[in-house]
């Protein structure tokens, strides 16, 4: 054979040749070794095919997701000059703003912006109300160059009656602007006419024509609530810096003087420095300059008061990407060890055989591990290929999405992407060296006579995992404040929080694999009490640790992992369940709008329902107005006036009365709601459910009031000054026009009764004398169906023809948003169970295949040879479950303090302590604990086909 020793002087061995030195060199044998074992493993993977696809399915897998997100996640990573074509194309810098104060900036604007309290400087000409073509002028003689004024704005248009919103960009592209605003057909518009009767000129780009804009004619839209008529005259592919514009003018198309949304491109030939950046911050501008982004500026120079903003973002890129690759290595590691260890058993003979011809033990070794590096290195490689085509495939597919979640230029990073392949091969490694370093305790002679029992398990190694999993268990809970051991604990895991639940967690999870031995040893004396096929598959686990017991410690993990963070889902879930408020009575629709709606659309839109508008208490208009107040004005209010306090004090956000908590009850500077109803009397008695005296108080005007008693209520009406420009503290000076006492019917402080309400807190009837000169408005509209749910065609038609600007939704209670991706995490880990599991079970039952062929001798039929398999696949999977349940729950209690330990009332607004909500989801963990075994022992069931072969004996 070729592993044969060579022979020394003196051994009797033959002598060498005059062609070979007598005594080689430790290297070169070092290197022929390894060069004949990677041969070999070449040799080994093609002859078991099988085999080897798993291994590189198990590694590929892992390193391909993670190549995909590592590119995708710096691909969207849109930073320096990469941001230059969205942002100025071939211009020079874009402007933004000014801001009324100077500001200081880090070379990226969007990185960090820091507003001071000294007044921007003023520039000659530019007027504040006017847009940003009007200030165009100004802002040129201010940098000296010639500018190019943007604007964005929203567009509103109609597709076979359902509305559609744009985003719209104003920018003139014929000053040629390169990738900012490319022409693919047609001709560039000509600057919107003044007349917002005659029709504009735009283009449309791919966003647009995919949500129905024509590539050429005419289409009535919406802009800033001003209906225009726009011609396209051709197609454009645009860019911007967050979402891709649907529509391209020239000009500004909407009526609004002043716009806070645009800036100005500086054209020309001269860079922007980053001395003028400052000098234009003291203006109040926030400027992105392609020079600074190319060429940024040395760390001392940036804003003392930014710094720690300046490498924020790519620490924490470089910290996920580094926890995600340590997430590879362990996880291909879990995955790929059992193939190893099962493909290690059943190479024992051939190993036993070589070393009983002298090979020595590192030799041995290198056989396993030389199998590991050709299929780690494949698969990895292999891997890293497919995740950044897989990752180009996606770029391309949403690049015309209107908001492009991978915006910038392919961002390839081949320096992580090699690290990446080289942490796969490395866990490949890793798993097959466990198994190498078993072939040094080699039993020639028990192989050779087809005897291969694990030892007892070692009690050095049984008390270092149950002293690391107390150890884990303590730090973990006692770093989120379940066990009070923070006195105890060393400096530097006090004065880091967060570091005692990461060290935990590490360390029970490594103890308990330290335990997985021993308790496979327990699970064959628990055996002796189960039927035959499950206690032959409990002894065969117990007997072959050095093979099942990394399958076990997988399944150990991947369920310990998933308990850990269904755990701590379901904690926050059921809190956001009892935090959860109402928006209407169940059943029905609310729909609300930034813009008046048309009572009568709704009810063409939804004919076979009851449309309510619903009319709030309108005193300020700075909290509803489209065009804001810029004068001194009176705003009118109205507010319940608790016993022992005066009405200033009940007005506390606008009078800074040092009593506000306690008398700012309700009204329309309530402190849990300033919204109040005025409902028709009938609309109000049913969504209430009043009846008998109760009901006739509201219809003779009564007040409704949510929580409270007593029979009467203090309602105060007045005014009080508000100063739009005011710079600080002004005397209200609040009049008070009416305060009487009224009847009052309470609802209990209930959050199905803050529903009825609307989220108010007080209401009353309309047309009453309490109500009696209010200023109104329409807050929202309310769909029933009278004695049932809305329909869900029903809604979905008033969201079509209501636009996605418009919010239509109906009341169902609380419901999970993130059932689809619970539901997938429990389709990869089951998955990934049943990998290993199957895996492990079909290399066993292929080494087993000398007792398949004794037990058919003896009469056992097909069907038990299949309940011998899936027994096997059962407890297996059945092991590492449990264990793995019960090694999870202790994070996931520990993870269920810090996220419910604090909660939010929202019917009184106020934080409160109700203590640790712990919730387990023993639904889905019996899925994966209960139904994942099951499944695995049928697909092993299912895979025993043909009759082994059977042999006559010669004696």
């Amino acid at each position: 054979m070729t592993l044969l020793a060579p022979s020394s002087a003196g051994t009797g061995g033959a002598s060498p040749t005059t062609d070979e030195p007598e005594e080689r060199g430790r290297f070169a044998q070092w290197r022929s070794s390894w060069t004949l074992a990677l041969r070999m493993a070449r040799r080994d993977v093609r002859r078991h095919r099988g085999r080897s696809a798993l291994v590189v399915v198990m590694v590929l897998l892992p390193t391909l997701l993670l190549s995909t997100v590592v590119t995708l996640a710096y691909t969207a990573q849109v930073s320096g000059a990469e941001k230059i074509p969205a942002a100025m194309g071939t211009g020079q810098a874009l402007l933004e703003g000014p801001d009324p104060f100077r500001t200081s900036q880090l070379p990226d604007p969007t990185d960090g912006t820091l507003g001071t309290d000294r007044t921007a400087k003023t520039i000659a000409g530019f007027d504040r109300q006017a847009s940003t073509f009007a200030n165009a002028d100004a802002v040129a003689r201010l940098v000296g160059a010639d500018v190019a004024p943007l604007q964005r704005y929203g567009v509103r248009f109609t597709v076979d009656q359902r509305r559609v919103t744009l985003n719209g960009l104003a920018l003139d592209g014929a000053r040629g602007l390169g990738d900012k605003l490319r022409l693919t057909s047609g001709r560039w518009p000509a600057p919107p006419p003044a007349d917002p009767n005659a029709p504009a000129e735009a283009l449309a780009t791919p966003v647009g024509l995919a949500k129905g804009l024509p590539e050429q004619g005419t289409v009535q839209v919406s802009v800033d609530g001003t209906e225009r008529t726009l011609s396209i005259v051709g197609v454009a592919e645009a860019h911007d810096t967050w979402a891709t514009p649907g529509v391209v003018t020239a000009g500004p198309v909407g009526t609004t003087a002043a716009y806070a949304d645009g800036g100005w491109i500086v054209l020309g030939e001269d860079p922007v420095t980053w001395e003028e950046v400052e000098e234009l911050g003291a203006y109040g501008f926030r400027v992105t300059s392609a020079e600074v982004l190319r060429n940024p500026p040395a760390l001392a120079d940036l804003p003392p008061e930014l710094l720690q903003d300046a490498s924020s973002g790519q620490q924490q890129m470089a910290l996920v990407v580094g926890l995600a690759v340590v997430m590879l290595l362990v996880s291909t590691t879990l995955l790929v060890g059992p193939a190893f260890a099962v493909s290690a058993t059943r190479q024992r003979r051939t190993l036993a055989l070589a070393a009983s011809n002298g090979a020595h033990t590192p030799v041995l070794r290198r056989t396993v591990l030389a199998q590991a590096l050709v299929l780690g290195a494949a698969s990895a490689v292999t891997g890293v290929a497919l995740g950044v085509l897989a990752a180009w495939v996606v770029t391309r597919v949403t690049a015309d999405a209107e908001y492009p979640p991978f915006g910038g230029p392919f961002d390839v990073r081949y320096g992580i992407l090699a690290a990446v392949a080289l942490c796969a091969t490395g866990s490949t490694f890793v798993a097959a060296l466990i198994p190498a370093r078993r072939l040094g305790r080699l039993d020639i002679v028990g192989v050779m006579r087809g005897q291969s029992v694990s030892p007892r398990p070692s009690l050095l190694v049984l008390g270092a995992g149950l002293l690391l999993v107390a150890a884990g268990a303590v730090l973990t809970l006692g770093g989120t404040g379940v066990l009070d051991v923070n006195r105890h604990l060393p400096q530097v895991l006090r004065d880091n929080a967060e570091m005692p639940v990461v060290v935990g967690a590490v360390v029970l999870i490594v103890g308990s694999l330290l335990l997985v031995p021993v308790v496979l040893a327990g699970v064959g004396r628990l055996g002796s009490r189960l039927p035959t096929a499950l206690r032959m598959a409990a002894r065969d686990l117990a007997r072959h640790r050095a093979r099942s017991a990394p399958s076990v410690a997988a399944v150990l993990a991947v369920v310990a992992g998933l308990t850990f963070g269904l755990t701590g889902l379901e904690s926050d879930t059921e809190q956001r369940r009892q935090e959860y408020l109402p928006t209407t009575v169940p059943g029905e629709v609310v729909i609300r709008a930034a813009q008046p709606l048309d009572t009568a659309a709704l009810e063409a839109a939804a004919p076979s329902t009851v449309v309510t508008p619903n009319e709030v208490f309108a005193g300020d208009p700075q909290m509803y107005a489209m065009d804001m107040p810029t004068t001194p004005y009176r705003a009118h209010f109205v507010s319940v006036v608790p016993p022992g306090c005066d009405v200033e004090d009940t007005l506390g956000w606008v009078t800074d009365s040092t009593r506000a908590v306690e008398c700012s009850v309700a009204g329309s500077q309530g402190n849990t709601s300033n919204t109040v109803l005025a409902l028709s009397a009938e609309e109000l008695i049913r969504r209430a459910e009043l009846s008998g005296s109760d009901a006739e108080k509201v219809r003779e005007g009564a007040a409704v009031l949510l929580g409270g008693t007593g029979g009467s209520v203090r309602v105060a009406q007045g005014t009080y000054r508000v100063d739009p420009d005011g710079d600080g503290p002004a005397d209200p000076r609040v009049r008070v026009t009416s305060d009487t006492t009224l009847p009052v019917v309470h609802l209990p402080l209930t959050r199905e009764n803050s529903g009825r309400l609307l989220g108010a807190s007080l209401a009353f009837a309309s047309g009453t004398t309490a109500t009696e000169g209010w200023p109104t408005r329409v807050e929202s509209w309310t769909v029933r169906e009278p004695g049932a749910s809305v329909p869900d065609d029903v809604v979905e038609r008033l969201q079509e023809v209501l636009g996605d600007e418009v919010s239509v939704q109906r009341e169902d209670g609380f419901q999970r948003g993130d059932r689809l991706a619970v539901a997938i995490l429990l389709a990869v880990f089951g998955l990934l169970i049943l990998v290993v599991v199957l895996t492990s079970t079909a290399l066993t039952v292929a080494e087993q295949q000398t007792d398949q062929a004794t037990l058919a001798a003896l009469g056992a039929t097909r069907g038990t040879r299949r309940v011998m398999a899936g027994a096997q696949a059962f407890v297996l999977a059945a092991a590492g479950c449990v264990l793995g349940v019960g090694v999870g729950l202790v994070p996931g209690i520990a993870i269920a303090r810090p996220l419910t330990a604090s909660s939010w009332d929202p019917l009184t607004f106020t934080e409160t302590e109700t203590g640790t909500i712990l919730a387990i989801p023993w639904a889905e963990l019996a899925t994966v604990g209960v139904l994942v075994p099951v499944l695995a022992a049928l697909l092993a069931a299912a895979g025993i086909r043909r009759a082994p072969r059977v042999t006559r004996r010669a004696t």
